[in-house]
């Protein structure tokens, strides 16, 4: 991996998803080893951007399978203790709008609102977004909450752009660990690099 050319993607880093929310995905040590790669982007200068979740137009949607959560318009922006990008946030579709000051730029960190269960180029105006987000990338690292849902969500629209994809499994959380084993096997058949922080940032120093 090689930093200029390396995507962290953090994958519904959100207060609702954490180890005290209204549906924790994420236990206590692996918040520490996401918090970890916030402070390894911000030292190596990463790029930065991923998904959130956020249910307040369809309160529904956040009930299928799981707790409420998410519920607030804000939602996207209430992130876990040392889970903030280092460029400031920038949440949206994709439509590029410069009269509504949605443009896309990069002088954001790009978050595709696609959700905890939806692909983050499932249709026109997401895609935009994730292929903003995605272009140049050669490697993408994967980390945050929901295995079975967000996660396995970016991890294949990162294949689908043939981008290499680096899972921070001890970074990983999931509502069903049985469900999220066969996953994981699922994404080292598919060249998926399951791997640690540890050496994550092992390797992008020594690039």
């Amino acid at each position: 991996m090689h930093p200029a050319a390396t995507l962290f993607v953090d994958v519904c880093v959100q207060s609702d998803l954490w180890c005290e929310g209204t549906w924790p995905l994420v236990t206590t040590t692996q918040g520490r080893g996401v918090a970890d790669l916030f402070v390894l982007a911000g030292e190596l200068d990463l790029r930065q951007g991923g998904i959130v979740c956020r249910h307040a137009r369809e309160p529904e949607a956040a009930m299928r399978g799981s707790r409420p959560h998410c519920l607030r318009p804000d939602a996207g922006h209430e992130r876990p203790p040392g889970c903030a990008p280092r460029l400031p946030m920038q949440i949206g579709e994709g439509v590029e709008r410069p009269d509504e000051g949605r443009s896309l730029d990069r002088e954001h960190a790009l978050y595709v609102d696609s959700g905890c269960g939806c692909a983050p180029d499932g249709d026109v105006e997401h895609a935009r977004a994730f292929n903003h987000l995605t272009a140049g990338v050669r490697d993408a690292v994967v980390f945050g909450a929901g295995v079975e849902g967000g996660l396995d969500q970016a991890v294949r629209a990162l294949l689908r752009r043939r981008i290499r994809v680096h899972v921070a499994l001890d970074a990983a959380g999931a509502a069903d660990e049985r469900a999220a084993q066969l996953i994981v096997a699922d994404w080292k058949r598919l060249g998926v690099d399951g791997t640690t922080v540890g050496m994550i940032a092992r390797m992008l120093r020594r690039s």
